[in-house]
This record gives structure tokens, sequence and C-alpha cells, in this order.
């Protein structure tokens, strides 16, 4: 793996599983409903999707490797494109901040793993973001599944860490959390990042290619 892409895609994850979106809007009213305990079911069911989306997206890229190596480097620059596009959209777009209302009846840890899943794998984009993703930090020159699988686990890592820290702190984060000002700030110094983490991936790519 290499060292430079690894770290770069460290930052590049964290600035996204940061940003509050539709599962951490999802844990965040669990957890205040039916605790962070069995919360972590909701957290479990987004991961397992995630899982499943990265290894469907990755399928599709080895087969690219195989077949195309000059296709492969297209769909990198088109990764590059989609992070500036994703950076952009999170700019202008006004953040949707109101948190979902749980059921009034206790509800089983199986029922909150399967809303997390179906919630995470209702989302076709996932796919398209994980593919557009990975090949912006894979180098070519080397075996492509070890580096997938290091970018999958992080990713997931990392992403659980986040719903966590959301879940955790919950009930201090629900006034922020209904605040659009506040979450709409935040999304635009998130965009910028991801135009900025675009824009020096992409001058990263033209040297060593």
């Amino acid at each position: 793996m290499d060292l430079t892409l690894f770290i770069s895609f460290i930052g590049t994850v964290l600035i996204l599983v940061c940003t509050p979106g539709p599962s951490v809007l999802l844990a965040t009213a669990n957890s205040m409903k039916y605790g962070a305990k069995k919360t972590s079911g909701t957290i479990l069911g987004d991961l397992s999707a995630n899982l499943l989306q990265i290894i469907v997206a990755s399928a599709g890229l080895a087969t690219i490797v195989i077949s195309s190596g000059e296709l492969f480097q297209i769909i990198k620059w088109l990764g590059v494109a989609y992070l500036i596009f994703i950076g952009v959209k999170k700019i202008i777009t006004i953040p949707k901040t109101e948190l979902k209302k749980s059921d009034l009846k206790n509800r089983s840890f199986f029922n909150l793993y399967t809303e997390g899943f179906l919630m995470s794998a209702a989302n076709p984009k996932a796919i398209v973001f994980f593919a557009s993703l990975f090949p912006l930090f894979i180098n070519e020159t080397l075996p492509f599944i070890p580096q997938v699988i290091i970018l999958g686990i992080t990713f997931l890592i990392l992403d659980g860490i986040s719903l966590l820290t959301y879940v955790h702190f919950a009930t201090k984060l629900k006034s922020y959390l209904e605040n659009k000002e506040k979450v709409h700030l935040q999304n635009k110094i998130v965009g910028s990042l991801l135009i900025l983490s675009g824009l020096m991936l992409s001058m990263v790519k033209r040297t060593n290619n």
C-alpha cells in the first residue's frame, strides 16, 4: 500500500464521515430514544450495507483493472471530478437536519440493525461513491485486492468511529444537528476541503503519470 495515498485516503474519509448525513441523523435519533447500546445495531446495519457496497464496487473495479489499465486511469480522473462535485454540492445544498421520529414502542437490536442496513443499502449512489473514491488511492503497480481490503477496512473503521461519536454525544449534539445554519456552515467547510482534496489528488496523478 502506498503510504502517501493511504494518508490522503484517511484525510479524505475523515472529512466525509464527519459530515452529518442520513445515517448520522438516524443513529443520533435512535440513541436519544433507545440508548447508545441498542443504537449500536443501527451502526452495524449501516456498516454492513457499506461493506456489501464496497465489495460490489471493488468487484467491478477489479474487472476493469484486469481488462484495461487505461480505462482504470479514466475512472481515476472521473473520481477526481466526482470528489470535486461532492464538494460543490455540499457547499450549495441546504442540508436536511430533521431528526427522524422513532417509534414509541420498544425496538429490538435486530429491528434497529435492519433499519440501519436498509437506510444505507437503499442508497444506490453509495456504490458509485465507492467506485469513484477508491481508484484515487490505489497504486496500479501494486496488487489490487490487498489495497482494496485495506481501504475498505479503514473506511468502515473511520465511519464506525464517527457514528459512535455522534451517538455518544447525541443529547449534546441534538440542538446543533437541528440548526440548519450551523450544519450548512460545516458543509461549506467540508465541501471546500473536498474540492481542495480533489485538486491536490489530480496534481499528484499528473506528476506520477
